[in-house]
């Protein structure tokens, strides 16, 4: 393979990653769920390669081998994750997108001349098994049901959890430093789940949005609907307040029906999280 090969397959790499964990962040993907559409998204590649007459499909999989990369850099450099956790499978999860890319890249996008459907039976085989997975998404009510959302947060591990409260207490510290120390438990709770869902990086984005933009969104580590600007630590201290104004209408409340009530939903994720934290 030539340099422009490698390039090629690199940049693709790349932006796929960005692109899944886009899906990935406003939908809630399982990780087969991001296997599916990250093969799906390869042959579409493909399809446009065939068309453009860009010849550099024969090893197109390759781009997982980079998505991989890409991951363990921006999660190493931008996130506030260990990749290499055991119980987030993070090395499994690659070896079968590999694995998966590398048949479909030898045995379908390397045996036809073009990837959409004319031709032949295999084309129209795959994606009517495309449809049938939509249809069956959809139906799940994945993308659009709300409550799904709410409760189809995947638990992190013990040990990301302790990670991020570990580093987030030595930034915010004092913003978190409360008389009631359950409260403060709380804080970080929400302040380690809106991160993993809402990395600083696309934090940064959304701030720079919000300059060009300005229209209200959610803003701050605390992820706190704002009309104007404010900083992590501005957040934290709007949703502390919002917390005492919510305990002082409910005093006998307790700390998990605080939660709630802050969000409006059973939100057991981030009770699962305070469960933890409190312990140290």
């Amino acid at each position: 393979m030539g340099l422009f090969n490698w390039l090629f397959y690199i940049l693709c790499g790349i932006l796929l990653y960005f692109f899944v964990s886009y899906i990935d962040i406003k939908f809630k993907l399982e990780k087969i769920d991001k296997i599916i559409v990250s093969n799906v998204l390869m042959v579409l590649i493909s399809g446009l390669c065939y068309r453009l007459g860009i010849m550099y499909t024969s090893n197109i999989f390759l781009i997982f081998v980079f998505m991989m990369i890409t991951d363990i850099v921006f999660n190493s450099y931008f996130n506030d994750k260990d990749f290499f956790d055991k119980d987030e499978k993070n090395i499994l999860y690659y070896i079968i997108l590999v694995i998966v890319g590398f048949i479909i890249n030898q045995e379908f996008i390397n045996h036809v001349s073009e990837v959409f459907l004319t031709g032949r039976d295999f084309r129209i085989v795959f994606w009517l098994l495309v449809i049938f997975y939509l249809y069956n998404f959809l139906k799940s009510n994945k993308l659009f049901s709300k409550k799904n959302k709410n409760n189809n947060n995947s638990y992190m591990s013990v040990n990301s959890i302790l990670t991020s409260y570990a580093k987030l207490k030595y930034l915010y510290y004092d913003d978190c430093d409360c008389e009631d120390r359950n409260i403060s438990n709380i804080l970080y709770a929400i302040m380690i789940y809106e991160n993993k869902n809402r990395s600083s990086f696309f934090r940064k984005y959304d701030n720079f949005l919000f300059k060009i933009k300005g229209e209200k969104c959610k803003m701050g580590i605390m992820q706190v609907e704002s009309k104007k600007f404010i900083s992590d630590s501005e957040s934290i201290n709007i949703v502390y307040k919002k917390l005492l104004k919510i305990q002082t209408k409910d005093k006998k409340s307790s700390y998990y029906d605080l939660i709630d009530n802050y969000y409006g939903f059973n939100n057991e994720a981030v009770k699962y999280i305070f469960d933890i934290i409190k312990k140290f």
